[in-house]
């Protein structure tokens, strides 16, 4: 019978591969996602189970960093069934069928139904349906992007709190003995990044090295399934690089003009500088590898303490806009002082283009936020973590930049 290597996604198993595994399955996989179970039975199978697995959600968010959305996929799709009638390079792969492709909109029917069949329960009368639509899967994987495949089953998973799974158990025993210690995800990984500039990670620009640093340790904190698939770029170890929006729109610009082959975004303070110096900037066409992001609107900044040196007159107000720097999105944690109290924006001068008011962090105030998120860092590392530390502002941030091309 042979041992097999498949795509578990819920119950269901799909793109079987004998004696071997599909290296663009393992390759959308972390090591972090490796699993060995040799002495519980659990959900996902008996003792000796061995693999990589993932929430749907977390592959969903890979693949959207690397611009497979759900639209693309279908327009891959589509792409795949207009080759339905062909040979694969090399003679390779399924036959030429006789009988005409199939529709997107039975595809998706077909699709669900394998997804949703409990094999145990399944009518005898199904089988042959839940079969076809298998063969079905197995005939797109050839003449479709793999991300673009497995990011339609995840779309139209009917459970999307199940997880995915490259199931590679069958191929750790005897005829084909894979070493279960061997980083098999991170290798064909390696190997995509070698020969294909598509499958590069996601580059973030930001406005200096302090914000691409916590930006980056904060994100293995809220998503650290994107490790490995966005990176933060690095103004250089040990230097004093001038920062702001001008340095981050300079960047912006070299990697234009370079035309790297990385998709990139850059994202600057939610703050009335940032809007100023990038309003030009934002007007131009650019290629549609990149984008311009500023930080997100957040909650906690629409009623947020405010003082006004001018006037001394204190009072909450929304500062999204025209104060959000990334301090401000360190958390309601950092940002409280030792009496309990949200530490306030200073208002300063108006942008003339814009029209809006520039406010900030006293200098102190943004050391003292600094200081409180390296310590709430370290202490997620460590396990210390007490679960009530606040990493929305963080979170909504990834999130904006998992959102940047839809």
């Amino acid at each position: 019978m042979g041992h097999y290597s498949y795509l578990q996604i819920g119950t269901a198993r799909a793109l079987l591969c004998r004696e071997s595994y599909y290296r663009d399955l393992a390759a959308l996989f972390v090591e972090t996602d490796c699993y060995r179970r040799k002495e519980t039975a659990e959900d996902w199978g008996a003792e000796g189970q061995y693999g990589y697995e993932a929430s749907i959600r977390e592959m969903s968010q890979r693949l959207e960093t690397q611009g497979i959305t759900p639209l693309v996929a279908l327009a891959d799709l589509a792409e795949g069934l207009g080759k339905w009638t062909e040979q694969p390079a090399g003679g390779e792969g399924p036959q030429n069928p006789e009988l005409a492709p199939p529709d997107i909109e039975q595809v998706e029917r077909d699709v669900r139904f394998f997804l949703s069949s409990d094999l145990e329960t399944l009518p005898y009368s199904e089988f042959k349906r839940v079969s076809d639509s298998g063969v079905l899967i197995d005939f797109l994987h050839w003449y479709m992007d793999t991300r673009s495949l497995v990011r339609l089953l995840l779309h139209w998973a009917p459970d999307q709190n199940a997880r995915i799974a490259l199931d590679l158990s069958e191929l750790t025993g005897c005829c084909v003995e894979l070493d279960p210690t061997k980083p098999y995800a991170s290798q064909a990984r390696a190997e995509q990044l070698a020969v294909a500039t598509t499958n590069l990670p996601l580059v973030v620009i930001t406005e200096g090295s302090t914000d691409a640093r916590l930006l980056s340790e904060g994100m293995k904190v809220t998503h650290p399934h994107l490790v490995d698939f966005i990176r933060f770029f690095d103004y250089g170890a040990g230097s004093r690089p001038r920062g702001g929006a001008d340095a981050l729109a300079e960047v912006f610009k070299a990697f234009v003009a370079a035309g790297i082959g990385n998709r990139f975004v850059a994202i600057a303070d939610n703050d009335a500088a940032a809007h100023e110096k990038l309003l030009a900037l934002k007007k131009n066409r650019w290629p549609p590898t990149c984008r311009i992001l500023h930080y997100p609107t957040l909650p906690l900044l629409q009623a947020y303490p405010t003082y006004d040196p001018a006037t001394g007159i204190s009072a909450p107000a929304d500062v999204n806009g025209q104060a959000g720097s990334l301090e401000l999105y360190l958390g309601k944690d950092t940002l409280t002082d030792t009496n309990g109290d949200l530490m306030p924006v200073h208002w300063k001068a108006f942008e003339p283009k814009t029209g809006l008011r520039q406010g900030t962090l006293s200098g102190p105030g943004k050391k003292a936020a600094q200081k409180r998120f390296e310590a709430k860092l370290k202490a997620a590392r460590s396990g210390q973590a007490v679960g009530i530390e606040d990493w929305s502002g963080i979170s909504a941030i990834i999130e904006s930049i998992i959102r940047a091309f839809q």
